[in-house]
Formats: structure tokens, C-alpha cells, sequence
């Protein structure tokens, strides 16, 4: 049986992109299910039960680059709470309380806690503030007044996030699609540098961001 030069043409352009580790052509291998929760539409959160995340595989077979899970749409890997639910949950909790925000997120209290601290330690807001200061200062989030919970604070680098992503698409960076600033920039971490920051490891080594490399 032949296969058509529209089938054959297609099976091409749908290809996953190449293998990050040695450049080579790759191919679709499977796909698995897995549980997330992510912001939705008529809630602030949702329980989706079967995300569907495709593999794909390296077409050398002696590439170290084996396969891999491809993640679309602000997917984070090894995530089941998702980093819009974790900006969201953050920016909430400074406003409301952490109890207010736990029920619109479907976690826990305790969670929101790790998230802000992982927010805050993850980068130094001060450095933060000056990059972004330093490509466009306007719109800048201001800077908290006196002392300051440790809730506020980790908003306020969800606040530096969003609006480095801004900046940075303003001028001329492809950043991913997602619903805030730390999930479109730490997806196009992992896309180009295939840098994964951990949110789940206390012990695990904080991602190092080069920012530098994002200046225009």
C-alpha cells in the first residue's frame, strides 16, 4: 500500500523539533497521561486528570538524547501544580491570606508557603528589578514601603516576572504561551537551554538564569 505524497508531507511538518542534544531529526514516541492542576477558565483552578503530554525520540540511536517528553501550552515538567497556579496562589495570598487562597487553588496552606519561598529565594529581586529597570523601566512594580510580609514580597517577584516577560516581548523576544511572566520565562529556559527549575527538590540546585543573555 503507498502513502500518499500529502500523507508523507504531513508526517514531516508534524515532527517534533530536533534532538537538543546532538541536532538531529526526531520522532514521535508515544504518548503518556498525566494529572495537573492549572488555572481555568471559570475557576481560578482546575483538576485535570488526563493531560495528554506526547514523547518523542531522537532519530540517531546513538544519540544520549535517547527521548524525551515534549511540553506545550506552559507545561512544566515534573509539575502537578502548574506555575500559573503558583503565580496566581502567591499574588492571592498576599492579598487575602493564604487560607483564601489554598481553597481557590486546591492546595494546601503549607504549599503556598514553599512556593513563596522558592519565588523569593529563586532569583534576587533586587537583580530582578534592575534587569528589568534596565530595558524599560516603565511600568516597573513598585518597591514595598517599610517592612514587608514575606508573602508581599514573593508577589512582588511575581510582579518582576510579568513584567520582564512584557519587556521582553516588546522587544522582539519569542517567548512561549502561558498565562504569567514566571511560566512563559522558565518554559523558554527549559526550551532553550533545556534548564529545568525544580520546585519539588529542597535539596536540588536552584536553576541559574542567564540573564544576561535576555538583554536586547
Amino acid at each position: 500500500m503507498s502513502v500518499s505524497h500529502e500523507g508523507r508531507r504531513r508526517k514531516y511538518e508534524e515532527r517534533p523539533s530536533s534532538c537538543r542534544v546532538c541536532g538531529s531529526a526526531a520522532w514521535w514516541n508515544g504518548r503518556r497521561l498525566v494529572a495537573a492542576v492549572v488555572c481555568g477558565v471559570t475557576a481560578v483552578a482546575e483538576y485535570v486528570t488526563e493531560r495528554v503530554r506526547r514523547r518523542a525520540r531522537c532519530s540517531d540511536r546513538n544519540c544520549e538524547g535517547a527521548s524525551w517528553t515534549v511540553h506545550v501550552d506552559g507545561d512544566y515538567p515534573h509539575r502537578t501544580f502548574q506555575l500559573d497556579v503558583v503565580s496566581s496562589a502567591i499574588v492571592q495570598a498576599a492579598r487575602e491570606g493564604r487560607q483564601a487562597a489554598a481553597r481557590s487553588h486546591l492546595c494546601s496552606r503549607r504549599s503556598i508557603g514553599r512556593w513563596a519561598s522558592w519565588c523569593v529565594g529563586f532569583l534576587r529581586a533586587e537583580d530582578l528589578a534592575r534587569l528589568v529597570a534596565r530595558i524599560d523601566g516603565e511600568g516597573l512594580p513598585p518597591a514595598r514601603a517599610g517592612v514587608e510580609s514575606h508573602a508581599e514580597r514573593a508577589s512582588w517577584v511575581v510582579g518582576l516576572w510579568e513584567r520582564l516577560g512584557e519587556v521582553l516581548e516588546a522587544r522582539g523576544v519569542a517567548l512561549p504561551s502561558g498565562r504569567c511572566g514566571l511560566q512563559r520565562l522558565l518554559c523558554w529556559q527549559r526550551e532553550r537551554h533545556g534548564l529545568v527549575a525544580w520546585l519539588t527538590k529542597a535539596a536540588s540546585p536552584r536553576l541559574h538564569v542567564e540573564l544576561s543573555g535576555l538583554v536586547m
